[in-house]
């Protein structure tokens, strides 16, 4: 697979209308710098280390995300984002909406302030179990 230099961001920026990123499965700290690396090796001259998410306007969407988009993950993460602003993680709308990247130029930095974010942890109805077939 050829290295794409920079991912697909999209003109408009996040939505003002846009309270939540929801990202699938939990934080834990091994699987999140192993995503934010394999990104950044995929994205390598953008400069930053980044994480999959998608945003959403209300609960409804959070939803509608978790049947359609996370349905691999037992659960899910919801952040506010302003809280993920506060905490100093950038938010860029890339490739088609809803999904975003949440990145940082330092994948320990994003890391961490990931997991000291503050957030919500929701068990996914949709969840289907991948039993190896």
């Amino acid at each position: 697979m050829a290295i794409e230099r920079i991912p697909r961001i999209r003109l408009r920026g996040v939505h003002d209308d846009s309270l939540f990123v929801v990202r699938g499965d939990e934080l834990d700290a091994s699987v999140l710098a192993e995503d934010a690396s394999r990104f950044h090796e995929r994205f390598i001259e953008w400069g930053r280390f980044g994480i999959s998410a998608f945003q959403a306007t209300n609960e409804s969407e959070i939803d509608v995300i978790c049947q359609t988009r996370l349905v691999r993950f037992a659960s899910v993460v919801v952040f506010r984002r302003a809280h993920l602003e506060m905490v100093g993680v950038e938010i860029v709308p890339t490739f088609r909406r809803p999904h975003v990247t949440l990145c940082h130029e330092q994948l320990d930095e994003l890391v961490t302030r990931l997991r000291r974010c503050e957030h919500r942890v929701l068990p996914n109805p949709y969840n289907v179990a991948d039993d190896g077939m």
